[in-house]
């Protein structure tokens, strides 16, 4: 019986010595993505603070700098990929996506789809798509059925999840509670790995005009306080959410474990995308140039700060030229103006 017991010991600890090297051995030890965001294309657009008239431009020459990256395992476009919902835009957009070289997935925007506003009493038909659309134009480049939100993992040992944090009725941001039950379940389901969040709405405010009730809250998720709680539940596995939507360069805040990062748009001024490299332990990111011309980017700057980026100004921001080295310092962020930097992440404890 004694006998029986110990080789029943010995076969346990075998089997579990076993499992632990197959979850270990499969793990990923380094991913290498890029984050496009905001990129309004516009087949006919025109030039102001968003670069539309170059926005194809800005879009196709990406696509082609990304597949010169040699070592690049994916792509994710976190949300405005349009300028305002046009279904030509959509396919035009699906095409240049499709001839990257490696998997991309795609997050919904607030100026992807037509919003319940633009439908007036009176006034000319809005054509243009409803977030449906998108979803099923994108199926596979994250999305899996009809749900605006989804978890996919592009290696083992690595999750990522894409929120919809957009509002029908505004361009504000929200995320409802069937979608926080998801999270909650799905951060659950994947905590024994690394995971990424990408949402387009932030959950922080990057500056005093962010907050709630500020000028530029609908750049922020206004229920964001409940849903960091949800991320901050399963640190360490998350500590990454990645955003868009506010169109400044890149910047980082850390709250309570989780690293919350902006990435540039590419669409306007600083006219940028990020490169990340992710392991178990750290994540290091760069930004690029989109590959344009430099009088692309230069006008892009000017109309800032001119009168098209006028509704853009934070409140410290008058007009003026005092005003205009406070806006330009907020839209470029702090240190250069491409930014490069590591930031140490808490290992998954195996």
């Amino acid at each position: 019986m004694l006998k029986k017991l110990n080789k029943l010991i010995v076969l346990g600890f075998a089997l579990s010595l076993v499992l632990f090297i197959f979850s270990t051995s499969f793990a990923f030890e380094k991913a290498k993505f890029a984050v496009v965001t905001d990129t309004h294309m516009a087949l006919y657009g025109e030039d102001g603070m968003k670069m539309g008239a170059s926005s194809c431009k800005i879009v196709e020459n990406t696509v082609k700098a990304l597949n010169k990256i040699d070592d690049l395992d994916f792509v994710v476009v976190t949300g405005d990929l349009l300028l305002d919902g046009e279904p030509w835009n959509l396919d035009l957009m699906k095409a240049y996506l499709d001839d990257l070289r490696v998997p991309y997935y795609v997050i919904c925007g607030n100026h992807d789809y037509a919003q319940a506003k633009t439908a007036k009493p009176g006034a000319a038909p809005y054509v243009a798509i409803n977030k449906a659309a998108v979803i099923w134009t994108f199926q596979g480049h994250g999305y899996r059925g009809a749900d605006a939100w989804w978890g996919a993992d592009p290696m083992p040992g690595l999750h990522l999840i894409g929120l919809d944090s957009n509002v029908p009725v505004h361009w504000g941001g929200h995320i409802p509670l069937s979608e926080m039950k998801f999270l909650d379940k799905e951060l659950s389901a994947n905590k024994d790995k690394v995971t990424v969040v990408f949402c387009h709405h932030n959950f922080v405010a990057w500056c005093k005009d962010d907050e709630l009730g500020g000028k530029f809250d609908k750049f922020q998720v206004d229920n964001g306080a409940e849903v960091r709680k949800i991320f901050e539940k399963y640190v360490p596995s998350v500590q990454l959410v990645l955003t868009g939507h506010r169109h400044i360069g890149l910047r980082h805040q850390k709250v309570n474990g989780i690293n919350y990062i902006v990435n540039p748009a590419a669409v306007s001024y600083p006219n940028q995308f990020t490169i990340y490299t992710l392991t178990p332990d750290s994540i290091s990111y760069e930004t690029k140039w989109v590959p344009v011309e430099k009088e692309i980017i230069a006008t892009g700057k000017a109309n800032l700060l001119g009168k098209p980026g006028n509704w853009w100004r934070p409140s410290d921001a008058p007009v003026g030229a005092e005003g205009d080295k406070v806006m330009l310092t907020f839209f470029e962020g702090p240190g250069d103006l491409l930014k490069k930097g590591t930031i140490e992440l808490k290992p998954i404890a195996q």
